[in-house]
Formats: C-alpha cells, structure tokens, sequence
C-alpha cells in the first residue's frame, strides 16, 4: 500500500516532452523540400520538389517559371558548405539528388533557413550571334553587367565605360537633357570605383547611342564584352610546378593560365590528349607536334625523309605532361568536372554514352550528360522563333547622402554658410541633414570660431 502511494507521488511531480524528438518525426512525415533560388535580376522565388527529387527536377521548375527556350546554356550554383573561409560554389548535378548535394540533413530542418541557389550562366557562348532568342541574350547580359560591377569581369575603364553606356542605352533609351541632365548618374552603380571623371565618359558615349533599342544595345554590349579576357572562363586556384599562385581558367576553347590577371598560356582542346587528376594534383597531357616546314617541301619518298617519319611515329607517343596542385581534393575534382563538362558541349556534337561500371575499374567515371551547344543550336532553328514581351530589370540604384567634411566644416564656420557638401553613395537611403551647420563638431585640425558662432546663434 506505501509503495503505491509513494509511486503516485512522485509519478504526479515531474514530468518531461521530447519535443525534438516530435519534431523530427514531424519533418521526417514531410514528403516535399523547399528551397529558395536567387534570379538573374535580383528577385527571388521559392521552389517546392520532392525530398528525393534530383537536380533536374528543380532545373525544369526553374526554366518553366522563367520560359527559357535555349536552357543548356544555364544552370544553378550553390555555395558547399565547408570550414575554409573561400565557400567555393558548385554546379547543380541534374542526376544526383537535391538534398545530398545541398547536405540537408533531416535534423536541421526547420530550425535553419532555406537553402538558397544562384541561376547563373554555365556555358558561355562564344558567338552571341549564336543565340536565337533575345530573351536568352537578356539573361546573358544580366550575368555579364552583374560581373562588371562586382569586378569578376575585368575591363579597363574605357571599356568598362563603353559597356555601361550600353547599359544604360538598355535601360533609359536614348539620352534627353531635359529628361535625365547631367547628374541621372549620380544614383546609379555600373562600374567599379566609379567616380566623376568614368561617368562623364559613359555620358558621353551613351549620347552616341541614340536610336539603338534596348534589345541592339544589349547585343552590342555582348559583343564588346565577348572580347575581354576574362569573358567566359571558370576560374580556379592553383599553383604550379614552381609554387606560384595561379589561375586555370576552362574556357569554350580549352585551358587559359592567369596571373595576376594576365594570361600566359592557353591549352586548346585539339592539343590536350588527356586530362587526370590524382588527390590535389591535377594533370594535363599535351601531345606533341613535330612538323618540319623546310623537309615537307623535300621528296617525301626520299630515305632519309623515310627515316624521319620512323622516328617521328616513335617520339609522338612520349607527350608532355603540365602537373598543378589545388587545394583540396574537392576543388581539384571540381576543374577536372568543369573540363569535361565544356569539352563535351563545345567540341562534341553529341555525348558520349558512358561506359558500363566495372568493380574493378578506379577512378571517377564522371561524364556530361545534358545535351551539347551543337544539339541545342540546332533544335533552335527547327523550333519557330517565339517573339514575347517582357519586362527589363533596372540596374542597382544608391542614394547619395550628404556628409560634410572637415574643410567644408571649416569653411562653414568662417563663412557661418552650410551650403557646400561632399555627396556620398551608400544603399541604406537618403538621410537629410541641416542646411546650416550652427554647432560644428571639433574635427581634427577645424577649430570653430567662438564669434561666428554667436552670430550664428
């Protein structure tokens, strides 16, 4: 009887709820996934799959809701989660599963936010002729002048000029003096480190644009932007046999070397005969070309020129190997995947079918299998051309906020004037101050002047 009452007792003063253990269960019944992918023009939409829906899944929702036509040239990046500081980006793969790529794990569900994935250009074209759509060529550009802000497109500032009054040809239409003046760029970010001096220069050239609509004006942004070193190339850290920091950059026509920005060398596809890669090593295998002008006008049937062939035959099968280290393993697999992938779409008509898994086969059998620019371009011109109509994002817009400085404060104070400003950019907003300065704040080497002032006051 004690131990019944005594059980009751202590069962009625405590108590405990697993609530992590509810909420697992709860998002484990969950049969969807949502994920947030950031557009091209700066908006975002959020996207529902199925929690074991692959890549493609997610790409096709993303192109339906955009309507592209010309999707091969497209893709999605997302940021790999890591310990290095440098987060590097990886492309989507359309066969493997969304959740696996993106480590979600069913435990951080609903205690994080969503994942978030950029639409980004993939595989540049060479030729912006190429492409059929103005649509595509739309979204190109947006990449293009995004990359010219931020810096990762590298241009002097006369071609950086000239590309922002292409810009703003797209964006304006064609320049008035009683509509936009002298300062309508004052708000507006299209280069980097723009000052006074670059926006006189894009002034100038963007009065020479006048009648170009905004679909010839982004197609002559593209053509002048084709031509820059950095256009179309997918960068990636590494350094060479001598331990020099570089960058091997995979372009529509092979490898590019960089340093310091400036390419040194470039690798052709048609001189590569085989691309490796080892843990962080990675290997380029370049054959060798033995080509004698002055005994190719000699008679090919003579002995000697025999002889030379023999020797020739012979020498060709020892190529050059280039070897470079990267950082991890991660990153080295990652070039290797970006070779094969532009390879494939630039230089194949159609990929090629992988071969059958073999257990004692090593190494990564990794292969490209969406659809090549020769594929993609001809199903373009079978399609029937679709004109559409569609609305132009504008370009990013900061307000300029008054700050005075210390030798404008200076000149206040002697003057008991407040009418000379330094105008500053910054994305937060405009923030107004008092056209009259009566109390000027002790700037370092301004001493204010007791006398201004009380007349001041």
């Amino acid at each position: 009887m004690l131990e019944g009452v005594s059980r009751r007792a202590f069962g009625a003063s405590s108590g405990t709820y697993n609530v992590r253990a509810s909420e697992l269960a709860r998002h484990k019944a969950l049969k969807t996934l949502r994920v947030q992918v950031a557009l091209l023009d700066d908006s975002t939409q959020v996207f529902e799959i199925e929690k074991r829906a692959k890549g493609q899944a997610l790409l096709d929702l993303v192109f339906n809701h955009l309507e592209l036509i010309e999707r091969d040239f497209f893709g999605l990046q997302y940021i790999e989660p890591s310990t290095s500081s440098d987060n590097p980006r990886r492309w989507l793969d359309p066969l493997k599963p969304v959740k696996k790529q993106l480590r979600i794990r069913t435990k951080s569900l609903g205690t994080c936010g969503l994942p978030v994935l950029y639409f980004r250009v993939k595989f540049w074209v060479s030729d912006p002729g190429k492409l059929t759509e103005e649509y595509t060529r739309y979204h190109v550009f947006l990449q293009l002048r995004r990359d010219v802000l931020e810096g990762r497109l590298g241009a002097q500032p006369s071609t950086a000029a000239l590309l922002a009054s292409y810009a703003l040809q797209s964006e304006l239409g064609d320049y008035s003096s009683d509509e936009h003046g002298n300062t309508y760029l004052a708000d507006m970010r299209l280069v980097p480190n723009q000052c006074e001096d670059l926006e006189k220069k894009i002034l100038e050239l963007h009065k020479l644009h006048k009648g170009q609509s905004p679909a010839d004006a982004e197609f002559n942004f593209l053509d002048h932007a084709k031509r820059l070193d950095l256009y179309g190339v997918d960068l990636h850290k590494a350094r060479d046999s001598t331990n020099r920091e570089i960058h091997l950059g995979v372009t529509a026509i092979g490898l590019v070397v960089f340093q310091n920005a400036i390419k040194i060398n470039t690798f052709s596809w048609a001189k590569i005969v085989k691309i490796s890669f080892k843990r962080k090593q990675f290997f380029i295998q370049l054959r060798r070309e033995l080509t004698d002008q002055a005994d190719s006008k000699q008679d090919p049937s003579s002995f000697l020129q025999i002889v030379k062939k023999r020797l020739y035959k012979k020498s060709e099968n020892y190529d050059s190997v280039l070897g470079f280290n990267l950082a991890s393993y991660r990153a080295c697999k990652c070039l290797w995947k970006s070779c094969v992938e532009h390879h494939t779409f630039f230089r194949l008509h159609t990929p090629r079918t992988p071969a059958r898994k073999n257990l004692l086969t090593l190494g990564s059998k990794f292969r490209y299998s969406g659809r090549t620019e020769f594929q993609t371009v001809e199903d373009c011109k079978r399609r029937a051309r679709v004109e559409r109509t569609f609305v132009r994002s504008p370009s990013k817009r900061f307000a300029r906020q008054t700050v005075p400085t210390p030798s404008d404060l200076g000149s206040e104070a002697r003057s008991g004037s407040g009418s000379s400003l330094r105008h500053v950019l910054t994305p937060q907003g405009t923030k107004l101050l008092p056209s009259k300065v009566l109390r000027p704040p002790r700037w370092p080497g301004v001493r204010p002047n007791p006398q201004m002032m009380r007349q001041a006051a």
